[in-house]
């Protein structure tokens, strides 16, 4: 995204990885994207995208991509619904996930919230809770994130990061 206001900033880089309710990738190419955005809009992002994006090469591959929002939002439904046809089962997960549903509610990427279940499954949600709620070990040992900011790496990380809270904080013995 060029920012975290969906009223102003617009997605750049979409990535979905499938996995069954118990964490398990369903498909390990996963859905990916790269929208077009003109340079003049680029330069309007702030400090922290700016840099983070030019770093990863996430600008270039934007300024180079002809993928428009329509092409990338028909694409990640059909590749949401090749998997899951059932409307309201498959969930939004990840980390502060809120953020990506207010993105995709906008235009025409709508139609992929339409299609998921109303639920979401915040990783940061828990992770604040283990924070407050939890021994010191279960954060001391939480997966280190590498902070590339690539659509893909975060969310394998947010992937590895729900399973360590499912094997450390919800798992019976």
């Amino acid at each position: 995204m060029t920012g975290l206001n969906p009223d102003s900033d617009v997605i750049i880089e979409v990535y979905c990885i499938l996995t069954t309710g118990n964490l398990q990738v369903i498909d390990e190419k996963g859905y990916h994207a790269v929208v077009h955005c003109p340079e003049l809009r680029m330069k309007q992002m702030d400090e922290w995208c700016t840099r983070t994006h030019a770093n990863s090469g996430l600008t270039a591959a934007v300024l180079a991509s002809k993928t428009t929002h329509e092409q990338a939002a028909q694409g990640l439904y059909d590749y949401i619904t090749g998997f899951v046809p059932e409307k309201r089962k498959a969930l939004l997960a990840g980390n502060s996930v809120h953020a990506d549903r207010a993105f995709l509610r906008v235009g025409p990427y709508a139609k992929v919230v339409n299609h998921l279940h109303h639920r979401l499954l915040d990783v940061s949600a828990i992770k604040e809770a283990a924070r407050r709620w939890s021994p010191a070990e279960v954060i001391a040992r939480v997966p280190m994130k590498k902070g590339r900011h690539l659509a893909r790496d975060d969310i394998l990380e947010s992937i590895e990061e729900a399973r360590y809270y499912r094997d450390v904080i919800f798992r019976r013995t």
